[in-house]
């Protein structure tokens, strides 16, 4: 358990004392197994009430990295105004895309520097499409001129089953992340499919749909899913299924072979939260050498990096979702996914959580790239551009 949980049972012992159902709490805690039997059974062997909560607090802190939460999902249910003094919460507040983020953290919500910073003109070095380069850019970016340029899938999970562990986390703020994707999908021009609380068997019937269907009409692919996950793992609402479950399957389609294929995670991959240290940017250095994978022409944007919890706030969305239509918006007309996606990750990391629970908390995206060439939505767009300079439209979302 971490020092700051400890912290927060010590500070509200008295409280703790005075009103924990002992009993009950030991044995909702056993069975999700934080407690083992012997402890239930050492907790029910006390004689009175308040050696039994006694027993119960002098148990928690040695049971490791999830006791504490646990043991706050277990107040929510038993003793909802214990859970508040442990875990307290604002009206507009954040939680985390994992288990045990059943009670939303606050948090500010608002980058710590101003977005326009973050969306600065591209400068030197920057990979922007070389408009002189004719025909040959024909060979250099994908296709992507019919429309609808392809199907948009988003796997959208709020509520969960009792089977997953995570019942208790409802992911608010969800629904506003999936109807601004839904929106900037279509503004994409791709034609959009959404589903909502999903389990396990659901998302592979989904998966296996679009993995065998026919694609020869469409230039892409995409699919994003908004879930609770683990390192690896993402969750249907009864329980966990492993990513590569769900993008493996998209390698033998003959129809998507050569075209982009884009996936969206908003998920934790673990459990840690991660720090922020103040450092001078360091200066441009030429790329490291790097080996690639044999998977050809995929993409895979994740909200966060394996380990780490992924922040979403109940009114606003999460940190992620929110940044990727806030850039697509803006440069989707003019620039390729791989430096939209580069803002994205620049504009998370400026996130920091303001809370007594998980204070100045950081997070920043990670991108997975198989692509061979350039992604533009709107390469005509390019094109046009660079006969025009000075052009700085948008591609708005309504």
């Amino acid at each position: 358990m971490q020092e700051e949980d400890r912290k927060a049972l010590r500070s509200n012992r008295e409280a703790l004392l005075r009103d924990l159902e002992a009993k009950r709490v030991a044995s909702l805690l056993y069975s999700r197994e934080i407690f083992s039997e012997e402890d239930k059974d050492s907790v029910n062997a006390k004689s009175t009430p308040a050696e039994q909560r006694e027993e119960v607090l002098d148990i928690l802190p040695r049971k490791g990295p999830k006791a504490f939460n646990a043991f706050c999902n277990v107040l929510n249910e038993v003793s909802p105004h214990l859970e508040a003094l442990l875990r307290p919460t604002q009206e507009d507040d954040e939680g985390i895309d994992g288990p045990g983020s059943t009670a939303p953290i606050p948090a500010s919500g608002v980058p710590s520097e101003e977005f326009d910073e973050v969306d600065s003109p591209p400068g030197p070095g920057s990979h922007e499409l070389d408009h002189s380069s004719g025909e040959h850019d024909d060979i250099l970016r994908y296709k992507m001129s019919r429309s609808p340029r392809g199907i948009a899938v988003i796997i959208n999970n709020k509520k969960f089953l009792e089977s997953s562990g995570q019942h208790m986390a409802q992911r608010g703020g969800t629904d506003i992340d999936r109807d601004a994707l839904n929106k900037l999908f279509k503004k994409l021009q791709f034609k959009v499919e959404v589903h909502n609380n999903q389990t396990k068997a659901e998302i592979l019937r989904i998966v296996r749909e679009k993995a065998t269907s026919d694609h020869s009409l469409y230039d892409a692919f995409i699919f994003a899913i908004l879930t609770h996950g683990e390192e690896g793992l993402v969750y249907g609402i009864d329980g966990t299924l492993r990513i590569r479950e769900i993008t493996s399957k998209f390698k033998n389609n003959k129809t998507l072979a050569g075209k982009p294929k884009i996936f969206f995670f908003q998920a934790c991959q673990g459990q840690e939260f991660m720090d922020g240290m103040d450092v001078f940017d360091a200066p441009l250095q030429p790329d490291p050498q790097v080996s690639v994978p044999v998977e050809a022409d995929f993409i895979f944007a994740y909200s966060t990096v394996p380990g780490y919890y992924s922040w979403r706030n109940s009114t606003e969305g999460s940190w992620f979702i929110q940044s990727v239509v806030e850039v697509f918006n803006k440069y989707c007309y003019h620039m390729d996914i791989l430096q939209m996606l580069t803002k994205v990750s620049a504009l998370v990391s400026n996130y920091k959580s303001r809370n007594n629970f998980a204070p100045n908390k950081r997070q920043v995206s990670s991108t997975v790239s198989m692509l061979r060439k350039d992604l533009y939505f709107f390469p005509e767009k390019v094109t046009e551009s660079s006969n025009n300079v000075d052009d700085t439209s948008e591609c708005r979302v309504a």
